[in-house]
C-alpha cells in the first residue's frame, strides 16, 4: 500500500493531504530512524521504494509551502542531519548534580564542565541545525497538518491504486472504510488485490488517520445460546430452543400431496435434508449454513418462514448477499461461541454468492419433492445467474510459476537435511506429479498403493466419497522411495499397510492432519519465498500458496507438457472437463501466436500476398 500519490499536473493527480503523522514520520527520521522503519510506522508503507517516493514527496511538498511563508530555513525540511551521542553534552544542572558540585562557584564549575566536554564547533552547528529543523517541523505542523475527518475522501489519504480498490466496493469516504474494519471477521473480502496482510496495514494505517473510532451498533447475535445451538449437530432444532426464530408447525405440500419426510418444522427439515442429501462432513456443514443463514434472515428481516418465500424473497436474499450489513458480520476476533457472533465472517465474494443461491436452488427443490412444500420452487423462477467477477484476472493461478517452484527447491537443498526438509521434498515431489486433494494426501496409506502392469497406482478416496486410481509416475515415486528411507521404513514395498504416506516428525507410523500440513508448507514456502531473488510481485503472490496450490501447480504442469486433457481429468478426479480445462493455457498461447501471425510484426505484407 502506497500513502501517496505522485504529483502529475499532466493528469490531474493531486498532491496529498498533509496529516499529523507526516510530521511523526519527518520527526523520527530527523531523530535518527531510517525512512523504511519510519514510512512503516507512521504512513503504513512496507515498501522500501514506495517508502522513499513518498518521503520525498511529503518533504518537497513542505519545503515549497515553508518558501511561500518566507521562511529561510525551508532547506532544513528532510534534511539528514547526524548528532552522534558523541556530541551529546548534558546541562549544566545535570553535570553540577552528577559531580556533587553545589558548593563550587560558577567560574570553577564552569572550568570543569569545558575540561570534561571540550567544545567541539562543528558537533554545536549540528546540535543548532537540528533544533532548529524540530523547531520548523513544529511550525509547518501549526499551519499544514489536517485533522482527517471521518466525512473526508478517501483520495489524498491513500494512494490512487488503493483508492481505485476500495472505491470497487464502495468505499468512497474514511468512514466508509473505517466501519467496514470495525464490522470484523474478513472484512477484507471482496476488496480486489487486498488479502490478510495487506488489510492488516490498511486497518493500521487507518488508525493512525481515525484513531478514535466510534462505538460499534450492538450485534444481533450476541447471544451465547445462539451461537451454541448453531455449533451443535441438529443446529436447526436447537436454535429453535434458543428462541432465534419459532421453527413454527407448517402445513406439507398440496392437497394430495405425499409427504415423504417427518420433518414438521423449517428447522427439522434442514436436519432432515442435510441427513439424506450430504454425503461428506464438509458439504454437510456447508448445506447447513446456508440454510440456516436464508432461514434466520426470513425470520428477521422478513417475518417468514421456508413455505411463505416467494420470488421478491429470493432476489432480495441475493441482494442482501451482495451487500451485506455490519449486523450481520462476526466482530474481529470473535469465536463461535465470543460476544459478538454473527451468521457471517466477513463480506462474500462472488463465488460463495453465486455457491449460496446453488445450494439454496437445490435446497427447495428437494422440499417440493418431498412434499414439505407445495409443487414450486421460487428459486427456479428468477435469473440465479451471478456472472463472472469483474475485478478476478484470468491470468491468475494458484500454480506455483516455474520460478517460486525452482527457489523452493534450491532452499530446500541448501538446508542441512533433517525429518522436516525430507518430508517437504517428498511432499513437493509427490503432489506435483500425482495431483493429490490435501485430504487424499493426508488420509492415504501404503496398503493403497499398488503395482499394476509394472507401473504403480494409488487408491485415494476422494472427493464426494468416491475412490478413483491415481497414477504414481516417477517422479512420485522416487520422492517416495527417499522418504520412506529417510523414516527408516525401508525399500518401497516393504512398510505394513496401515503406514502412513505423511507422517509426523517424531513417529514415521503416525499420519499428520490437514493442519499440520498447512503450517509445515507455509514455514518453508515463506523461508524459501523471502530469500529468493523473485521481484515483490512474485513473492507477494506465493506467499498466498496453500497444500492445494501444489494441485493446481500438477494440473497446469500436465497440461503445459501436453498431457491429453481427459488423462489430466482422470488423475485429478474431475467430473466435469471444462473444470480441468481451468489449468489450461495452452490455448491462450496458441490464441496469441495465431493473431501474431494475422496481426502481428511476422504477418505477411501486401508485396508477399501477391502472386
Amino acid at each position: 500500500m502506497t500513502l501517496v500519490s505522485s504529483p502529475s499536473h499532466s493528469t490531474g493527480a493531486t498532491w496529498p493531504r498533509i496529516g499529523q503523522h507526516h510530521f511523526a514520520h519527518l520527526r523520527a527520521v530527523a531523530e535518527g530512524l531510517s525512512i523504511q522503519e519510519s514510512a512503516l510506522r507512521y504512513l503504513g508503507i512496507d515498501h522500501g521504494h514506495q517508502a522513499i517516493t513518498a518521503h520525498r514527496q511529503v518533504v518537497d511538498r513542505l519545503r515549497g509551502l515553508a518558501r511561500r511563508r518566507g521562511l529561510s530555513a525551508w532547506r532544513l525540511v528532510g534534511l539528514t542531519i547526524r548528532v552522534g551521542t558523541g556530541d551529546v553534552r548534558p546541562s549544566l544542572e545535570d553535570f553540577i548534580a552528577e559531580r556533587d558540585l553545589d558548593g563550587w562557584t560558577e567560574a570553577e564549575v564552569a572550568q570543569l564542565y569545558e575540561e570534561a566536554f571540550p567544545a567541539d564547533a562543528r558537533a554545536e552547528r549540528r546540535r543548532r541545525l537540528r533544533d532548529r529543523q524540530l523547531a520548523l517541523l513544529k511550525d509547518l505542523q501549526s499551519l499544514a497538518a489536517e485533522k482527517p475527518s471521518p466525512e473526508d475522501r478517501l483520495e489524498g489519504w491513500f494512494d490512487p491504486v488503493t483508492t481505485s480498490r476500495l472505491a470497487q466496493a464502495g468505499l468512497l469516504l474514511l468512514r466508509d472504510l473505517q466501519q467496514r474494519i470495525q464490522g470484523g471477521g474478513h472484512w477484507w473480502r471482496g476488496l480486489p488485490a487486498v488479502g490478510r496482510v495487506k488489510a492488516h496495514r490498511l486497518a493500521q494505517y487507518l488508525n493512525l488517520l481515525l484513531p478514535e473510532s466510534e462505538p460499534l451498533a450492538p450485534c444481533p447475535f450476541q447471544n451465547p445460546e445462539t451461537a451454541r445451538a448453531l455449533a451443535s449437530p441438529d443446529a436447526g432444532g436447537a436454535l429453535v430452543q434458543a428462541g432465534l426464530f419459532s421453527g413454527r408447525p407448517v402445513t406439507h405440500g398440496a392437497p394430495g400431496t405425499a409427504v415423504l419426510t417427518g420433518a414438521r418444522s423449517d428447522a427439522e427439515v434442514i436436519e432432515a435434508w442435510v441427513a439424506a442429501r450430504a454425503g461428506t462432513a464438509p458439504t454437510a456443514k456447508s448445506y447447513r449454513r446456508e440454510a440456516l443463514r436464508l432461514l434466520l434472515w426470513l425470520t428477521h428481516e422478513r417475518g417468514k418462514g421456508f413455505a411463505d418465500v416467494q420470488v421478491e424473497d429470493c432476489l432480495a436474499y441475493m441482494s442482501f448477499l451482495e451487500h451485506l450489513p455490519p449486523a450481520w458480520i462476526s466482530r474481529r476476533h470473535s469465536t463461535v461461541l465470543g460476544e459478538g457472533w454473527a451468521p457471517f465472517r466477513g463480506p462474500l465474494s462472488l463465488a460463495s454468492r453465486r455457491q449460496a443461491v446453488v445450494v439454496l436452488g437445490s435446497f427447495f427443490g428437494w422440499m417440493v419433492n418431498v412434499g414439505y412444500l407445495p409443487s414450486r420452487n421460487p428459486w427456479m423462477l428468477i435469473n440465479r445467474r451471478t456472472g463472472d467477477d469483474a475485478q478476478q484476472s484470468m491470468l491468475d493461478s494458484r500454480a506455483f510459476t516455474p520460478e517460486a517452484w525452482s527457489a523452493m527447491l534450491l532452499h530446500l537443498q541448501a538446508q542441512p537435511p533433517d525429518p522436516s526438509r525430507a518430508r517437504m521434498l517428498f511432499i513437493l515431489g509427490f503432489v506435483e506429479a500425482t495431483g493429490l486433494r490435501a485430504s487424499e494426501l493426508v488420509g492415504a496409506t501404503m496398503g493403497a498403493l499398488r503395482q499394476h502392469r509394472g507401473r504403480w497406482v494409488l487408491q485415494v478416496h476422494g472427493k464426494g466419497a468416491r475412490n478413483r486410481l491415481v497414477a504414481v509416475p516417477g517422479q512420485a515415486r522416487e520422492a517416495l522411495q527417499d522418504y520412506l528411507l529417510d523414516r527408516g521404513l525401508g525399500p518401497l514395498g516393504q512398510q505394513p499397510p496401515e503406514t502412513p504416506l505423511l507422517a509426523r516428525l517424531g513417529d514415521p507410523a503416525q499420519a499428520i492432519g490437514y493442519q499440520a500440513l498447512y503450517q509445515t508448507m507455509k514455514r518453508w514456502v515463506r523461508e524459501a519465498i523471502l530469500g529468493s531473488g523473485l521481484t515483490p510481485a512474485e513473492k507477494d503472490v506465493a506467499l498466498r500458496a496453500s497444500p492445494h496450490w501444489l494441485r493446481h501447480t500438477f494440473g497446469t504442469r500436465a497440461l503445459e507438457r501436453r498431457a491429453p486433457l481427459e488423462v489430466v481429468q482422470r488423475q485429478l478426479g474431475h467430473a466435469d472437463p471444462r473444470t480441468t480445462m481451468r489449468y489450461a493455457h495452452a490455448q491462450l498461447e496458441r490464441l496469441q501466436q495465431e493473431m501474431d501471425v494475422a496481426f502481428g510484426e511476422d504477418r505477411p505484407t501486401q508485396d508477399d500476398a501477391t502472386p
